[in-house]
C-alpha cells in the first residue's frame, strides 16, 4: 500500500473512532466537496461566469459543511445566514480592492516552464484570481461563523431565567475573544509554511527580497491571508449578532 493509501487508511479508522456513526457524514461530505470542486472546474473550462459559478460553488461547500454534515438546525442555519450576508459585503467592498492589487496572471519565474502549454484560456485570470482568494477565505469563514454560532447557541440554552439581547451577546463576545486570537495564529503559520518553499526558491533564483515581496506570487499568498484574517476579525462578532438576534427572535414565536 502507498503512503497515501495509509494515511487514508489512518485518516477513516480516527474519524470512526473518534465520530463514530457521524463520521459517515464527515466522510460522504469530503466526497461531495471534492465532487462540487470537479464540478467547478468543468464550469469554468465551459466559459461559464467566474464569479457566479464560484459564488455556487462557496454556496454548495457551505450547505454541504455546515447542513449536510452537523445537520440544519437552528446554529447551522445562524452560522449560514452569517457567512452569507457577510460574503455579499465583503464581496461589493473587497472586489475593487483585489482587482487593483493586479496579482492576477503567472510569476515571470514560470513563464519559461510554461511555455511549451497552450495559455489561450476562456477565463480572465483578473477575475479569477478574485475567485481563488474568496474560496480560499471562505474556510475560515465558515469555521469562524461554525465556532461562534454553536458557542453562542449552547449559552443560550444553558442560560437562567430569561435574558436580554445584550447579555447574550456580550456572552458570546468573550468566546469571540478567545476564538480570534488563536485564528489569527492559525492563519499566520498558514502563511508561513505554504510561502516557506516560495522564500527558498527565490533565494536560489537570487532574487532580492525587496523584489521578492512584490511578486505576484509572493503578494497574492499575502492578501490571502490578509483578507482572511480582516473577514474572520469581521465574522465572528458578525455572527455573534445575528445568532443572538436569530435565538431571541425564534423565542418570541
Amino acid at each position: 500500500m502507498s503512503v497515501m493509501g495509509v494515511l487514508l487508511v489512518l485518516f477513516i479508522l480516527c474519524m470512526s473512532l473518534i465520530l463514530g456513526k457521524s463520521a459517515v457524514y464527515v466522510l460522504s461530505g469530503l466526497f461531495m466537496n471534492l465532487v462540487l470542486f470537479l464540478l467547478l472546474l468543468f464550469f469554468l473550462n465551459q466559459g461559464f461566469s467566474v464569479y457566479f459559478v464560484s459564488f455556487v460553488y462557496i454556496l454548495g461547500n457551505s450547505l454541504i459543511t455546515l447542513a449536510y454534515v452537523n445537520g440544519w438546525n437552528e446554529k447551522t442555519k445562524a452560522a449560514f445566514y452569517s457567512m452569507l450576508l457577510f460574503l455579499v459585503v465583503l464581496g461589493v467592498i473587497f472586489i475593487p480592492l483585489i482587482q487593483s492589487l493586479a496579482v492576477h496572471g503567472f510569476p515571470a519565474q514560470e513563464m519559461e516552464e510554461l511555455s511549451v502549454m497552450n495559455l489561450d484560456m476562456p477565463i480572465r485570470f483578473s477575475e479569477l484570481s478574485v475567485a481563488v482568494l474568496f474560496i480560499g477565505v471562505s474556510g475560515a469563514l465558515i469555521d469562524g461563523s461554525m465556532a461562534i454560532a454553536s458557542a453562542t447557541t449552547e449559552l443560550y440554552h444553558r442560560r437562567e431565567g430569561n435574558i436580554e439581547f445584550m447579555g447574550l451577546f456580550e456572552s458570546s463576545m468573550t468566546v469571540v475573544k478567545s476564538i480570534l486570537n488563536s485564528t489569527i495564529n492559525t492563519l499566520l503559520f498558514a502563511f508561513i509554511s505554504s510561502s516557506l518553499a516560495l522564500i527558498f526558491w527565490y533565494q536560489d533564483l537570487n532574487i532580492p527580497w525587496q523584489e521578492m515581496i512584490h511578486s505576484k506570487a509572493f503578494v497574492d499568498e499575502l492578501a490571502i491571508i490578509l483578507l482572511s484574517g480582516v473577514g474572520v476579525a469581521v465574522i465572528l462578532p458578525f455572527t455573534s449578532v445575528v445568532t443572538c438576534w436569530y435565538l431571541l427572535k425564534q423565542k418570541t414565536r
